[in-house]
């Protein structure tokens, strides 16, 4: 396969990154002196964001590995916001951006990449207070807020000034300037000072982002979307778990039209975007449906469909380097996903069936859907590979040995080669790793 196509796995070391200068390991050692001589009071024309990871930070002896991927989908996924570095402090990550640069986009990207649990909007300063008392009176003049609470963290012990004494003049300050009364429980607006490598951070604002783990840390999965609102949720699933996802459709041409073509590479190109470069295989299933209509018993042919459908993705599973396929099914919301059918379907192929949304009902799905912005774009009316000449009565708790003597019976030899020689790939996700 070529590397170009998966940026978050296939570069195993932050040094072959093009941008891999502008990542400064700076230690896990509060204390630690730095490269980038985070003491002294940073440049104007800058912003800074800081970084916390969940799990990645959980890892121990394969730690370094999985922030290394971390930091590598950071950078493709920010390529071209004038990001000027990313640097690790002590379990979290500086993200700095030029003042120029596109600040809510760069928030937006960083809020998609899996991996990262949230991250703050920093103001940056010496140890000198006066510049931190100067800003917080600043949001204090500004009001908006009837309660607030002061979060200290000292990580930097040889600060002179304890946590409490300083929540105790900070806290005052804020008193004074606003009139907002101390609620330390549940607080209207929260002021957070992080005193760490010699600098003091300040932040009033958290954006939450996947949680998860980073893309590519859990190898490749070849997902099959569909169209509807659960596969794309699924798919979803996979990435947060540190997947790198390809895509797989079926579609039923020449006999339908390509609707859900267009439709899927839609919500491929979403589910991409600024995360991965990755392929979307188009898989036309007709010629294979009709021969199935016309030798098959009317009542196995969406569990045939299914079946081959699965051996179609294994063979290009397989090709791709993928260790398994993923699916949006979800336990006994449709005839061919009873627990019956879905164990002949795992018979199928030798590779490891993922199904992310299995126990999900479907209200929580559609929740998910509209919260990732999938939703308005799945329920738009498509052609369904699977509701090509849909039986009256599928069979919902099909048997092994029947459905092998139906496939047995039927000869799809030629109709297999054909789906095969027009199977089409394309690109999905923009590629970021050659601008800036």
């Amino acid at each position: 396969m070529n590397s170009d196509l998966d940026p978050a796995i296939d570069r195993p070391e932050p040094a072959s990154n093009p941008d891999a200068s502008l990542y400064q390991p700076d230690g896990d050692s509060p204390e630690a002196a730095t490269p980038s001589k985070l003491g002294e009071t940073p440049v104007e024309d800058s912003r800074s964001y800081l970084v916390y990871y969940g799990e990645v930070g959980l890892k121990k002896g394969n730690r370094p590995h999985f922030e290394a991927s971390l930091v590598r989908n950071m950078y493709y996924g920010v390529q071209g916001l004038q990001v000027t570095g990313i640097h690790r402090l002590f379990g979290r990550l500086r993200v700095d951006q030029r003042s120029s640069g596109d600040a809510r986009e760069l928030e937006n990207r960083l809020s998609r990449i899996p991996g990262i649990v949230h991250f703050e909007p920093v103001e940056r300063f010496g140890w000198d207070l006066e510049p931190v008392e100067a800003k917080l009176a600043q949001w204090a003049d500004e009001g908006g807020f009837e309660s607030f609470a002061i979060r200290c963290r000292r990580l930097q012990k040889s600060y002179p000034l304890r946590s409490q004494e300083l929540m105790v003049r900070l806290g005052s300050l804020v008193n004074q300037r606003s009139k907002a009364r101390v609620d330390l429980t549940n607080p209207a607006q929260e002021f957070h000072v992080l005193i760490l490598n010699k600098e003091i951070f300040l932040h009033r604002r958290r954006i939450d982002g996947p949680r998860g783990l980073p893309i590519g840390t859990a190898g490749r999965v070849l997902h099959m979307l569909s169209g509807g609102i659960d596969s794309p949720v699924a798919a979803e699933r996979l990435l947060r778990r540190g997947c790198h996802v390809q895509f797989i459709h079926f579609h039923s041409s020449p006999f339908t039209d390509r609707s859900s073509v267009e439709k899927v590479t839609e919500l491929a190109e979403l589910l991409s975007e600024h995360r991965m470069l990755t392929k979307l295989h188009l898989v036309p299933l007709g010629v294979l449906q009709r021969k199935i209509v016309a030798d098959a018993p009317a009542k196995w042919r969406v569990m045939l469909y299914r079946r081959f459908m699965l051996r179609f993705a294994e063979r290009i599973a397989r090709q791709e380097r993928c260790i398994a396929i993923g699916s949006g099914e979800s336990l006994a919301q449709v005839a061919s996903q009873t627990l019956a059918n879905l164990g002949v379907l795992d018979s199928t192929v030798d590779l490891p069936l993922l199904r992310p949304l299995l126990t999900y009902e479907k209200d929580e799905i559609i929740q998910q859907a509209q919260k990732l912005g999938t939703f308005e774009i799945s329920i738009e009316p498509h052609s369904d590979c699977c509701g090509y000449l849909l039986p009256r009565n599928p069979v919902t708790s099909a048997r092994l040995h029947e459905i092998e003597e139906v496939e047995d019976a039927l000869d799809v030899r030629a109709e297999f080669g054909e789906v095969l020689d027009n199977i089409e790939v394309v690109s999905v996700g923009e590629d970021r790793s050659k601008s800036n």
